[in-house]
């Protein structure tokens, strides 16, 4: 049975700050969306931002989902602080790129904003700080399931690959294959992911 101190779960009272980071990442990118598309008549568009918020908003929501399957990790082992600590790091590196992925557009501000120019101008701390979630989960995962054979790991560490060399290659044309590449990544994980649950 799952310990419990005063009618809460380990898992339960963990989860919360999680959560709490999740939403504030996912509340971020709406918000900075819906000021970007009332400042419509002024912003310059750019795909590849665009596919990165996707990407981001998706890799939030999956964070969450995937971590309820931690509840019986922490709900049966005695964690300390180090190791939610270092598990917390995941979810705050996915916050801090939701606020680099898009600039904040107030109404009262004047001129143009430009994504192409946002996009590659922050792309050193964006991508730097991206590269370090699907590390960090390719770490977790692979000590949860003592061995590096876990599908989980190596597709987060082939990913955390890819997105790191975008912090220092500047070039558009590799932009675009390797947001191509890490999006089928992605999407053959959590498809895979899902299949295993059936």
């Amino acid at each position: 049975a799952s310990r419990r101190f005063l009618g809460v779960t380990p898992f339960e009272h963990l989860s919360v700050l999680i959560s709490i980071v999740i939403g504030m990442g996912m509340a971020h990118l709406m918000i900075a969306g819906h000021e970007l598309v009332e400042a419509r008549a002024r912003v310059r568009g750019y795909w590849l931002s665009s596919a990165w918020l996707a990407l981001i908003f998706v890799s939030l929501i999956e964070w969450w989902w995937s971590f309820f399957a931690l509840r019986e990790v922490i709900n049966q082992t005695r964690w300390n602080f180090f190791y939610f600590l270092f598990v917390m790091l995941s979810p705050m590196s996915l916050y801090l790129a939701a606020a680099f992925v898009l600039p904040r557009a107030p109404r009262e501000r004047e001129g143009a904003i430009d994504l192409r120019q946002h996009y590659y101008d922050n792309s050193a701390w964006f991508f730097g700080i991206l590269a370090l979630n699907p590390m960090l989960d390719a770490v977790r995962r692979a000590l949860q399931a003592g061995s590096i054979r876990d599908t989980g790991v190596w597709s987060n560490a082939v990913a955390a690959m890819f997105v790191a060399t975008l912090a220092v290659v500047r070039r558009p044309w590799y932009h675009v294959v390797v947001t191509l590449a890490v999006a089928g990544l992605f999407l053959t994980f959590i498809v895979t992911s899902a299949m295993m649950l059936r």
